[in-house]
């Protein structure tokens, strides 16, 4: 078998799919009556060739109106429906793992495709070929109501209902898998009497004493999937969610003088939300075409479900002052409560404040003409934090059937023991503080935003400290913990239009956040939660260079000397291991040894692996205790945390034609890798390596390459010398021009004469140029390892730029209006 000529993405990914979407909304006043309906189409076909379908489609509808009934009501309904389907290749038997994983992860001598009497070869291709279609079906609706009541010019009361449901319904049919079985030895090849086969280079069947000839070997043909194990199965989850809201208050104006107007509200918001969900799996098809639950026998079938309920429930009042416009004062006062805590506690007050001053409307600004408005604000507040599971203070047991205990063939009804629990659980409280300045320049042409936050997470919910290993069951939660979050943001925009009618416009923003723990019990671990870690921060080792032959006393054979180290070598802890020999240093410094990071047996540090720093200077390199007071030569190498977010758009329009330009980036992010995309030698049997690490790893012919020299890592991303260090930290930042749109918009006398308002033509092209800073690994910057649709971690094994990537699109359409 040779090394495989052709690219699998050729076998697995489309060049281009199509997708089209329409849209079209009518409204209208009638008198005192406005409605306005909207319906909306999307098909969106999916990238995955083999697949019998892999598309997402939706349909949506909307209704909203309105009755001004008399001067004292007004009235006004609406509803909303949307209907998504999601189909796809059923090719896992989890919510683990997709296509993208296996496409590449096996190496080049890997086959794919089908054989010569046409076979099909076990791959991810031949799966996602032979896979049954799952689909994700979801029905939303939403309907709502409401009326407003004018008692007089200055005093309104506001009620509106809103009822929503969405069922979800999962289908997930199995399949058994036949193909030629690449995973086992090959069988020989015979004649109709037994005797060997011999082919040529070819493969053409030649005799035995032919130039060439060789035993000719077939790949076995069987189903290699299991009866009645994954994916031999159909699986259906229904999901049930409906929610209603409730938001009524009064509001009352007061303007005394035109100098001095006062609003006074008083209201209380309600919402109560139920979800219920319910999962039945059979295994075993009798019929793997028509996968059913009536063509499943497997015993016995196996059923989950839930059903949780929540409700919170809010009363709030706001006081608005100003004073001739300039001097602007709001206080609000929240009293909330949530079904989630104990019931005694759960109601918090929450009150927060804010003022602003319009400086551009004193009277020494008023004379010049470069300032079109400055206004300096501040505020400050609290709200409360119930995004925690229902049922934290509650010591429920889990039931369940004993897979050993029963009789007569039934099994014994089992308890689990409840987990510990902090009765006294409550909100969480998130105090925010912020200073902003808004300004505009040359009538409102340029516009300057910028604010400096702080926000404080108090009474967080965390594991409580000091539970000893022989407790028995994991530490419970509670209110232990608080975080805080600085950051800034600033948007800048600008509009004009000169007299020859060009106009250009920009808007651009960035912003900054970081947060670090305040606290979070008494763990001093540096890859633990603890008091002052600022949150992604990465601890790994200083990389200083690679080794080079230079470094190490070599032997008659021109190799590097493998010794057993003495105390005299490395501390004592370290005595009795073995190392290859290194020379002193250049003034005769002792060599620092790094016994402690050679994780597999048969690997010591030689030329062209990672000589890392002592930072600590002992004369030897490890990670100490791994602890803030003890950390041997461990640094905080890097960030995780997406800092200086950015994005700009830039336009311009002239006689009709319109361009705009929309970038979208982050300064500063950095991630330790995982997986084959991003370690080099990560491992052999994960075969796929991308061509900027095989073109640039050591060898002695390579001294100067950035990759250590070729080493199976067996699939670690923290061993020998892939260590968590700042050499092969992967610099996430990145920019990318998100969107490219050119339009052309008709001429409005033109289009009266037909009945038109306007026509408006576009063309955009998304996501078709990134600069980043990866060296040419082949990763999307803005993917998120181990997450997708199915799973929030862990996805494809939680390897770095494996999964959906952000798909180059090019779309053109037409805006209509009548």
């Amino acid at each position: 078998m040779g090394v495989r000529t052709y690219d699998p993405y050729d076998y697995m990914i489309k060049e281009w799919a199509p997708t089209q979407q329409h849209n079209i909304s009518v409204g209208q006043t009638l008198n005192k009556t406005t409605y306005n309906i909207g319906l909306g189409y999307l098909d969106q076909s999916g990238m995955i060739k083999p697949a019998k379908k892999d598309d997402f489609t939706r349909y949506n509808a909307s209704l909203r109106l309105s009755n001004e009934i008399n001067k004292y009501i007004t009235v006004r309904a609406g509803a909303m429906y949307s209907r998504r389907n999601k189909e796809y290749p059923y090719v896992t038997s989890s919510t683990t793992a997709d296509p993208w994983l296996y496409l590449y992860r096996w190496g080049s001598l890997y086959p794919f495709g089908n054989d010569e009497n046409g076979d099909p070869i076990r791959s991810p291709v031949s799966e996602a070929g032979a896979a049954n279609t799952a689909n994700i079906l979801q029905n939303y609706m939403n309907v709502n109501a409401g009326a407003t009541l004018n008692f007089t010019r200055n005093w309104t009361f506001d009620f509106d209902y809103t009822f929503s449901n969405q069922e979800e319904i999962w289908n997930r049919p199995g399949t058994r898998y036949t193909a030629r079985n690449s995973w086992v030895a090959p069988k020989a090849r015979v004649d109709d009497n037994g005797g060997p086969i011999y082919v040529d280079s070819t493969g053409n069947v030649v005799s035995a004493t032919a130039p060439g000839a060789m035993p000719a070997f077939d790949l076995s043909y069987d189903t290699y999937t299991s009866l009645g194990a994954n994916p031999d199965h159909i699986y259906r989850r229904t999901t049930n969610f409906h929610s209603s809201t409730i938001n009524a208050y009064t509001t009352y104006n007061l303007n005394l003088k035109d100098d001095h107007r006062f609003k006074f509200m008083l209201g209380i918001n309600r919402v109560a939300a139920q979800t219920e969900w319910q999962s039945q799996q059979v295994n075993q098809l009798t019929d793997i075409h028509n996968p059913e639950f009536s063509f499943a026998v497997g015993s016995p079938p196996i059923v989950d479900g839930d059903k949780f309920w929540e409700s919170q429930l809010g009363y709030f009042g706001r006081i608005n002052y100003a004073f001739k416009d300039k001097y602007l004062i709001e206080g609000n006062l929240r009293y909330d409560g949530s079904s989630k805590f104990p019931r005694d506690l759960w109601w918090r007050w929450y009150p927060s404040v804010s003022a602003g001053w319009v400086i551009s409307k004193e009277n020494f600004m008023l004379s010049q003409d470069v300032v079109s408005f400055f206004k300096i604000r501040g505020s400050w507040g609290t709200i409360g934090d119930q995004t925690v599971p229902n049922t934290l203070y509650l010591p429920l047991m889990s039931s369940g059937l004993s897979s050993w205990i029963g009789a007569n063939g039934s099994r014994a009804v089992t308890v689990g023991t409840p987990p510990a629990i902090v009765n006294n659980i409550t909100w969480q409280d998130i105090q925010t503080k912020n200073l902003g300045v808004d300004l505009a320049f040359f009538e409102n042409k340029l516009s300057v935003t910028f604010d400096l936050f702080q926000r404080n997470t108090r009474n967080m919910i965390v594991p409580s400290e000091g539970i000893p290993y022989t407790f028995g069951t994991g530490a419970p939660q509670g209110n232990f913990g608080s975080l805080r979050t600085n950051g800034w943001e600033l948007t800048v925009e600008f509009n004009h239009r000169f007299k020859n009618g060009l106009g250009v416009n920009f808007r651009g923003n960035i912003s900054d956040a970081k947060t670090h723990i305040l606290e979070y019990g008494t763990s001093t671990g540096v890859n633990s939660y603890y008091n002052g870690k600022d949150i992604g921060e990465i601890w790994g080792y200083r990389t200083d260079r690679l080794y080079q032959a230079s470094d190490f006393e070599l032997g008659p054979d021109g190799n590097p000397q493998l010794i057993t180290l003495t105390a005299d070598d490395v501390p004592e802890e370290y005595a009795g291991k073995k190392a290859n020999q290194l020379k002193p240093g250049a003034h005769g410094e002792k060599p620092v040894y790094q016994v402690f990071l050679q994780n597999s047996s048969n690997f010591f540090f030689g030329p062209g692996d990672v000589k890392f720093k002592d930072l600590n200077g002992d004369g030897v390199i490890d990670n100490g205790s791994a602890t803030l007071d003890d950390h041997g030569d461990l640094a905080v190498i890097g960030n995780s945390t997406p800092r200086y977010e950015y994005g700009f758009r830039i336009g311009a329009d002239y006689k009709g034609v319109d361009i705009s330009l929309f970038f979208q980036g982050v300064g500063s992010r950095q991630i330790w890798g995982d997986g084959f995309l991003a370690i080099p030698g990560y491992n052999s049997a994960d075969g796929a390596m991308p061509a900027a690490i095989a073109d640039n790893y050591w060898t002695p012919d390579n001294t100067n390459a950035f990759y250590p020299a070729a080493y199976n890592n067996a699939g670690s991303n923290s061993a020998n010398n892939i260590q968590v260090q700042d050499r092969y930290l992967l610099n996430m930042a990145y920019l990318r021009l998100k969107n490219l749109t050119v339009g052309y918009s008709f001429s409005p006398d033109l289009l009266r004469k037909v009945g038109v308002n306007s026509f408006r033509v576009y063309g955009a092209l998304e996501n078709f140029i990134t600069w980043d800073h990866l060296r040419g690994l082949p990763i999307d910057p803005e993917a998120i390892n181990g997450y997708s649709m199915w799973n929030t971690s862990n996805y494809n094994l939680g390897r770095t730029g494996i999964g959906t990537p952000a798909f180059k699109s090019i779309s053109i359409g037409v805006q209509l209006n009548f």
